[in-house]
């Protein structure tokens, strides 16, 4: 009796040894696939929080939400992840420049065209009376230095007044005889000035950096004198 209750214990040993020695190679194996790492947006998880079972892989969601930038809160019966808000301030675009006033813009929005549209008139030598028109203009500009009140404003003012005089002078030249050479001169800088006028008004802010003469002197103007 004694010898059979020896036989069945040895049995049931043997039985344990088996199982132990698959559950210890498991175990190892188990831990060579926690050292896999993770990597979120080019940086890696801790390898403690990153776990792979039967070919699936566990990632503990704290550590994936922090890496994220988002926060994890845990409810009843569920976990919400909200995703971290972007920064309008840091994530915009920065735009450089003066900004112009609404009500001055929109006075002067269409004065650009209308110079333009007189510049081809001019160009063509056609005999059409166009004093008024030009006058027109000096107007319409004058009206609108009532609702300056930005640099921009003031900037754009000039640039739009100078184009205008300036086409309006090679308009008398040319209806006076003056060689269309002669009278032309500086209309190629009067037309730069007026376009991105017209360009700078579209945009809603003057960038620095322009090719209108207007524009890079009053720069200059405004340009910090550095100590010697």
């Amino acid at each position: 009796m004694k010898r059979g209750l020896i036989l069945a214990w040895i049995a049931v040993w043997m039985g344990v040894i088996c199982v132990a020695q698959p559950a210890a190679q498991t175990g190892s194996s188990s831990t060579a696939a926690v050292r896999k790492r993770v990597y979120v947006d080019g940086k890696p998880l801790p390898a403690e929080r990153v776990l792979v079972k039967d070919g699936v892989t566990y990632v503990d969601l704290s550590a994936f939400a922090a890496a994220l930038g988002a926060s994890v809160d845990a409810e009843e019966g569920r976990f919400v992840v909200t995703p971290a808000k972007p920064n309008a301030e840091c994530d915009s675009p920065k735009v450089e420049g003066q900004h112009f006033s609404p009500q001055f813009r929109s006075d002067v929005a269409g004065v650009a065209d209308e110079i333009e549209s007189l510049r081809a008139v001019v160009s063509k030598k056609e005999k059409v009376p166009l004093g008024p028109r030009f006058d027109a203009i000096d107007r319409e500009l004058t009206l609108a230095t009532a609702h300056v009140q930005t640099d921009a404003d003031m900037a754009v003012y000039y640039a739009l007044s100078y184009a205008n005089n300036s086409l309006a002078i090679a308009y008398y030249k040319q209806s006076r005889g003056v060689a269309m050479e002669e009278a032309q001169k500086n209309q190629v800088d009067s037309m730069i000035c007026s376009m991105e006028s017209k360009f700078a008004l579209m945009k809603g802010v003057l960038m620095p950096g322009g090719n209108c003469s207007v524009f890079r002197r009053i720069e200059g103007q405004t340009q910090p004198v550095t100590p010697e």
